[in-house]
């Protein structure tokens, strides 16, 4: 249901605050969700209050930033124009945006008291002015980026994990990033040479010992005689 005001017939209390939000298009679309939750009866939801509280917009995933990119979709400001949004400039004065409560009538424009998003009908508690600037900073360019950014992300390489085999042991790679090769130290071959003077040696005191114990015998078989 809409309602036509009449110039000079109400006065607007305003109702906006100063914040300072973070140069970030998904902190920006937070802002502006935030804004939309206090001009309509909205942020009871608690589905949408984790998309509201734009300084912390960094713990949102890449999943939870898509949520928020249709969220902000679906509340757009073209949708929300004369119902509980209004561009205006006269009335921010020095602000970019405000918010204004209505006692009395004073200005003339059109509002609706509810909106139906959604199939539910929302009640209107304030009404938003704002400049045309708020609305490019807060919406229109971020919301032009923001999908842009997200595919980007999505389009990287993923993560995998490689491993290498040493011994019984196995290491682990990230391609990502840089590759782990282990030490491996290698020891030279024994020479086939080595090999037969050794069994040379061990024949020749094999020999010695056979003598020995030749004249050994001999010696006591001498002193028996």
């Amino acid at each position: 249901m809409a309602i036509f005001l009449q110039r000079n017939e109400i006065d607007f209390e305003r109702t906006g605050i100063t914040v300072n939000v973070p140069d970030n298009d998904v902190a920006r679309l937070m802002y502006y969700l935030k804004c939309v939750c206090m001009a309509i009866e909205y942020e009871q939801d608690s589905d949408i209050q984790r998309f509201t509280n734009y300084n912390n917009w960094a713990y949102l995933s890449i999943e939870e930033q898509w949520v928020l990119y249709r969220l902000c979709c679906k509340l757009n400001p073209d949708l929300l124009e004369n119902r509980c949004f209004l561009h205006n400039e006269d009335l921010c004065g020095n602000s970019r945006n405000d918010f204004l409560e209505i006692s009395q009538v004073r200005q003339q424009f059109l509002v609706a008291d509810s909106i139906v998003i959604a199939g539910q009908t929302r009640v209107v508690k304030n009404v938003m002015v704002y400049k045309i600037e708020w609305r490019r900073d807060n919406y229109d360019f971020p919301i032009r980026r923001l999908p842009v950014k997200l595919n980007n992300l999505a389009q990287r390489p993923a993560l995998s994990y490689q491993t290498t085999t040493y011994g019984s042991t196995t290491y682990g790679s990230n391609t990502y990033g840089s590759t782990y090769t282990p030490i491996v130290i290698q020891q030279a071959p024994i020479p086939t040479n080595s090999c037969r003077y050794t069994h040379c040696r061990a024949i020749v005191v094999i020999i010695c010992v056979l003598v020995i114990i030749s004249v050994i015998v001999r010696f006591l078989t001498g002193n028996i005689n």
